[in-house]
């Protein structure tokens, strides 16, 4: 009879299996990575069939050490980024151009065990201001349109942010340098979580079409162990999706029409998706592959059959840990 009932226990259908994925830091850690990033956009304008394609490759090497422990598994570490080497890749009227840009990063960081940033020292004595680098200004998707006037400025913003994301490289909220963002509590396989990244014009929920700026989400999802180059790790993978219309935001906001605005619809489109791999035991993020594309284009009202400028762009990006 007993060993009876112990069979049934053991047969029993069993509940799901739940894992800890906070990052463990420890006092002396040090790691040093290398992130890779390229951005290729083709454009157009109306009168032109052949695309223009532009491409932009980033990449540098970080390091950091863990210099103190606090409460609740949160650290001060020490972070170093000094060069950032970036390449333009040929065009029609230029030759290829590789440049290395001494950034100098030296920040004290305040992490907590779920990847969020919640304090940045700047160890370095304060710098005059420079002004963008010239790639920066040329690869704006409003370059050529709308020049100077206070539609660009406006429309530019968001344009921008989506730049921003689709290369996974550069600033430190959009970068992989620390990165998945981990889930609060304990998961198991399956489970998806949300991270905001940025804000983007969006389509309110019940509202009637009704659009404003809301959180620009990635959903992450934790797959489980999975193995890379015959290694097991854990696996997060993440994604985002943003499907908008500029103009029809900036018509609400100014309580405008296309009549007066001249403008009939600028969608703009991203999609991006990350899959990490995650230490067993420390959960510190041991590679991590990224991958992006989207577009935009802007159709005005004398033209309401063809966009005046079209673009498209691919993105691609890797983090990959070198020591540590």
């Amino acid at each position: 009879m007993l060993n009876a009932l112990l069979l049934s226990i053991s047969l029993a259908p069993q509940g799901p299996s739940y894992t800890d994925l906070n990052r463990v830091f420890a006092k002396g850690e040090k790691s040093e990575y290398e992130v890779r990033a390229s951005l290729t956009t083709e454009r157009r304008v109306i009168g032109l069939e052949t695309w223009m394609p532009e491409d932009l490759d980033i990449r540098y090497k970080f390091k950091y050490e863990v210099v103190e422990m606090k409460a609740d598994g949160i650290c001060d570490l020490k972070y170093l980024r000094p060069s950032m080497t970036i390449t333009e890749g040929e065009t029609y009227d230029s030759p290829p151009k590789e440049t290395v840009e001494k950034v100098d990063l030296n920040f004290l960081l305040t992490m907590s065990p779920v990847n969020d940033l919640i304090g940045m020292k700047d160890l370095n004595p304060p710098k005059p201001e420079k002004p963008p680098g010239a790639k920066l200004r040329s690869m704006s998707p409003w370059a050529g349109v709308l020049q100077e006037t206070t539609l660009q400025a406006f429309v530019g913003q968001f344009a921008g942010e989506i730049y921003r994301l689709a290369l996974f490289a550069g600033s430190m909220d959009a970068s992989l340098d620390f990165a998945p963002k981990l889930p609060y509590d304990e998961v198991k396989v399956g489970d998806k979580w949300k991270r905001t990244v940025g804000y983007s014009p969006q389509k309110l929920a019940g509202k009637g079409g009704k659009l404003a700026v809301q959180r620009l989400d990635y959903t992450f999802e934790y797959v489980g162990m999975a193995e890379t180059a015959g290694k097991p790790y854990h696996r997060v993978t993440a994604s985002l999706e943003l499907k908008t219309d500029l103009a029809e935001f900036i018509h609400q906001s100014f309580n405008v029409k296309p009549s007066e605005t001249g403008l009939k619809e600028i969608p703009l489109q991203l999609k991006a998706s990350v899959e990490f791999d995650l230490d067993p035991a420390t959960r510190k993020t041991i590679a991590a592959r990224a991958q992006s594309e989207g577009g935009f284009s802007i159709v005005i009202t004398r033209f309401p059959d063809r966009p005046i400028q079209e673009e498209r762009f691919k993105g691609r990006a890797t983090l990959k840990l070198l020591t540590g």
